[in-house]
């Protein structure tokens, strides 16, 4: 198995444009996962424990570790890592004008353990197309198949006949 990627092209300095542009990788996910289909691929891996229990554990740890969020607390979860909280707010002159209303947000982080920081020594990549290139892949494919079923018996293309696409042509 390997991560999928397409190429993009980037302003090499986002405020920059006269910098130029380079191309960098972008990953791409095959699909999306819910918590369901993690918690049945994990009972697949010979779990003495159903898609069920599974599930039931995930939901009741998604609960207090937001639960202790709140509460101020940074969550160890062995070797998926920490969350902690991070406040994203408004600047005070001083501390004596600062108040809890410049608080604008509460975002949550993950410092991942070492298992997950070092993913690049276990892994590989396979190139794909963009998001926008394999849309337009699949919209032509479904288009050729819809033009193929309209064609009535009796009237199929003489392409066969001449060398074009046909029974053991690779096109």
């Amino acid at each position: 198995m390997a991560i999928p990627y397409s190429l993009t092209l980037r302003h090499i300095h986002p405020g920059e444009p006269e910098m130029g542009n380079k191309t960098y990788a972008t990953a791409q996910y095959a699909e999306m996962m819910n918590l369901e289909d993690l918690a049945e691929h994990m009972s697949s891996h010979g779990s003495k424990y159903d898609k069920g229990d599974i599930m039931a554990v995930a939901t009741q740890l998604t609960s207090c570790i937001r639960e202790q969020l709140l509460l101020g607390n940074k969550i160890a979860v062995g070797d998926l890592g920490s969350f902690y909280v991070c406040l994203v707010c408004d600047a005070a002159d001083n501390a004596e004008s600062f108040s809890a209303s410049l608080i604008k947000n509460v975002k949550v982080r993950w410092a991942p353990s070492t298992l997950f920081k070092d993913l690049i020594n276990d892994a590989s990549f396979t190139f794909v197309g963009s998001r926008k290139s394999q849309v337009a892949a699949r919209k032509a494919e479904r288009e050729r198949i819809n033009a193929m079923a309209t064609i009535q018996p009796g009237m199929e293309d003489d392409t066969d006949q001449d060398g074009g696409e046909g029974e053991g042509s690779l096109g």
